[in-house]
């Protein structure tokens, strides 16, 4: 109860009872908050309470359910036209014509011809516009996913063999032949992701995302992002280098590279000199215009980004082709780039078994991406993202796009930015970006056959950098967490050096070792109290000596209580104690039996002695102060004294007084106790009680006060030692210490 006395407005006086859980509960009338128990029961009170629910309005129900599937329903007729439409159209167009450029650059990281990545910036895109929740992510041909894809197809279908001599007409005839053949593999590799995130929504499993830490996410980035710029060295220098997967690979380009630039001969010098010359200028360009871009955004006309891309398509198309670079010069180009739409065509069965292994992670790593950055966007503008929903918006567009001759297709960063900042308000804005992407896929898509590879390599090189930057994640992460920090560098150096898909799995695994680190290394501290408050804190975190009771000892545990860190519970008890069970436990049976055997010992001497004789006294009688036991004289039978005295050294050595006499645990941090958690529980109570040390615990949770009651704690040790808050147990007990004590002539006290 608060007494109200002269004390300043900001000081807490509080005077009350000493409470136990139970006595808290009953006298304020409380019903302790139980788990709830999936039962067949209330499995079918829930299904009768939705069904009667949607039976109500069936109507209201169906158009709920349509909206949710397909949310183009919803933004739709919410459209704002008056003020969204102009910022829509003009982030429509930007977003467009940066996706054919990326399309066709992200195609050959793929390892596909630049035409299927036009394919994926059209048919996947229409789709997520009708069944996505994110306003603001741009579906299409993503860098991660595509080096994934490309690492994965380029094994399965090496690039095409040729010496120098080999006619060009020739080398593109087994280009094609190879695209012909990748692009099968990267169609099924859509079709079985999409079934697999397809069945994840069906499940309900929008969550899996968790499982992908954000330290391993950005050390998987970075990765992928050396993978990426390292894949595109032959195209920024002219020269070809072999297609490798698995670990090491990316050693294997870097020398192919290196042996192929210092063995060039005259015409290849002159390739390699012209394909140099346009790399470096392309990338100086972008690079100019990406700071003109991010420094100056505000200021540029209606707010839309310096398509520098799309600039460097154009121009260098147009140079390309004035200049002959092809014929002139022996740069590699695109080629012919069909126009029109494809013939819809399932994938072929038979590569489904080839692809599945990688088609799995490369879905798992697009959504995860995906979802992370539709959740900023949506917190950034207000609105909610529904992971689930997007499984349906991912899995729908790779299904139905895989029959289009489309890979994977998953949302990209650099051209989500890009929408943002161009004002874009909604899904309309990729609705429009498809309709100029059809543009250039019926009419516009053979002009750009003449544009050099170096400029679609260049504008990928750059593309990543932000994905570089992701190395600046790693001081801050390890200054927060070393086990963060070691997951963002494993992760990091097994995708550059591994495999992308082994960097993934690499990464994964090392994020759940971590959490298994965290919850089976849990602290556990001693606590003291802090003067004049009913505050209890870390003993060491005092700066001033804090002089505390050496009977009693406070522990604190940091985690929930399992099989796999009880025994950190334990150590620290014993540590904090000082009283370790096990050797206490063995100390008492020893002792026990040595009192036995002496007493033993005593009884078969004294059995020896019928009677001893002192001054003619008979048994049952007392002379001259002599002790009589059951008639058998022990005072002055040296025998007998000798193995009393005996017995009594032992007793001193071995039943030294313990120190501590009362151990609180303080589990106000302790939000789950499995099994073998409540039998460690009632094991350590029942060790130390019979080592006649009491134990308490306080601040227990109603989840882990009803396991422990289902576990048997209660009905063998009582509810009674379960106290409301530390403070509680440590004035219960002290009282009881009080009470308990006596004092004798010299003020010493001795326990009853």
């Amino acid at each position: 109860m608060a007494t109200k006395v002269d004390e300043p407005s900001d000081t807490i006086l509080i005077r009350r009872k000493t409470f136990t859980e139970e006595k808290f509960q009953d006298k304020y009338e409380l019903d302790p908050v139980l788990p709830k128990e999936l039962t067949l029961e209330r499995l079918k009170r829930k299904s009768k309470e939705y069904y009667h629910k949607k039976k109500e309005n069936p109507c209201k129900s169906t158009r709920k359910y349509i909206a949710g599937l397909i949310p183009i329903f919803t933004w739709l007729s919410h459209y704002k036209l008056r003020a969204w439409i102009v910022p829509d159209i003009i982030s429509g167009i930007t977003v467009g014509v940066m996706q054919i450029p990326q399309g066709m650059s992200y195609a050959l990281l793929a390892g596909q011809h630049p035409i299927y990545g036009l394919y994926t910036a059209f048919f996947p895109v229409l789709l997520y516009a009708v069944f996505g929740t994110s306003r603001h992510t741009s579906m299409g041909s993503f860098a991660i996913t595509s080096l994934m894809l490309g690492s994965a197809v380029s094994s399965a279908v090496p690039d095409p063999t040729f010496n120098q001599t080999t006619p060009k007409d020739e080398q593109d005839i087994l280009w094609k032949e190879v695209y012909d053949e990748r692009i099968l593999f990267g169609a099924a590799a859509a079709l079985i992701g999409g079934i697999f995130l397809l069945g994840l929504s069906i499940l309900n499993l929008g969550i899996i995302v968790i499982y992908l830490s954000d330290p391993m996410v950005s050390g998987f980035t970075c990765g992928n992002a050396v993978q990426v710029f390292v894949s595109q060295l032959k195209g920024l220098f002219g020269v070809s280098a072999g297609s490798y997967s698995g670990p090491l690979n990316i050693i294997w380009v870097i020398r192919d590279v290196i042996v192929n630039l210092t063995t060039l001969d005259a015409e290849g010098r002159t390739r390699v000199s012209a394909t140099v010359v346009i790399s470096a200028i392309c990338v100086i360009f972008l690079l100019g215009v990406k700071e003109i871009n991010e420094r100056y955004k505000k200021k540029l006309p209606l707010g839309i980004p310096i398509p520098g891309e799309i600039i460097v398509v154009i121009v260098g198309t147009g140079v390309s082709y004035g200049a002959d670079l092809a014929g002139n010069f022996n740069v590699d180009i695109i080629g012919d780039i069909p126009s029109g739409l494809p013939v819809p065509k399932p994938p072929p069965t038979d590569k489904y078994s080839s692809v599945v292994g990688y088609a799995i992670p490369i879905a798992i790593i697009g959504y995860a991406v995906a979802v992370s950055m539709a959740k900023i966007f949506g917190n950034t503008f207000g609105y909610k993202i529904r992971p689930n929903q997007e499984l349906v918006a991912y899995g729908v567009s790779n299904i139905v796009s895989s029959f289009f001759f489309c890979f994977p297709a998953f949302p990209s960063m650099s051209r989500s930015c890009v929408q943002v900042d161009s004002g874009g308000k909604t899904q309309l804005v990729a609705i429009l970006s498809a309709l100029l992407m059809l543009l250039v896929l019926l009419w516009i898509g053979p002009v750009f056959a003449s544009i050099p590879n170096a400029c679609l390599a260049s504008i990928v090189a750059v593309a990543i950098k932000g994905m570089l930057r992701k190395a600046r994640d790693l001081p801050p992460i390890w200054r927060i967490s070393k086990l963060d920090g070691i997951t963002w560098m494993l992760a990091m150096l097994a995708t550059v050096f591994l495999d992308v898909i082994l960097g993934l799995v690499v990464g994964v695994l090392v994020s759940l070792l971590c959490v298994v680190f965290r919850t089976q290394m849990v602290a556990a501290e001693r606590l003291a109290h802090v003067d004049d408050t009913e505050v209890y804190r870390k003993a060491g975190s005092f700066k001033k000596p804090v002089e505390e009771d050496k009977d009693i000892v406070v522990i604190a545990f940091r985690g929930a209580l399992h099989f796999a860190n009880k025994q950190f519970l334990a150590k620290s008890i014993m540590t904090s104690s000082g009283i370790d069970p096990g050797i206490e436990l063995s100390r008492k049976k020893k002792l026990d039996a040595i009192r036995k055997k002496a007493m033993q010992e005593e009884e078969e001497s004294l059995e020896s002695v019928s009677v001893i004789e002192n001054g003619g006294t008979t048994s049952g009688e007392i002379t001259n102060g002599g002790n009589i036991n059951g008639g058998v004289m022990i005072e002055g039978n040296p025998h007998v004294e000798g193995v009393l005295n005996t017995v009594d050294a032992i007793v001193d050595e071995l039943d030294k007084p313990k120190r501590v006499q009362c151990i609180v645990l303080d589990c106000s941090q302790i939000s789950f106790m499995d099994c073998p958690g409540v039998k460690f529980i009632n094991k350590t109570f029942e060790d130390y009680r019979t080592l006649d040390v009491t134990m308490l615990l306080a601040n227990v949770c109603s989840e882990v006060a009803h396991v422990l009651k289902v576990g048997g704690f209660i009905e063998k040790f009582g509810d009674d030692v379960i106290f409301l808050s530390v403070l509680d147990a440590v004035t219960w007990w002290q009282s009881r210490a009080t009470r308990d004590t006596i004092y004798d002539d010299d003020f010493t006290s001795t326990r009853m």
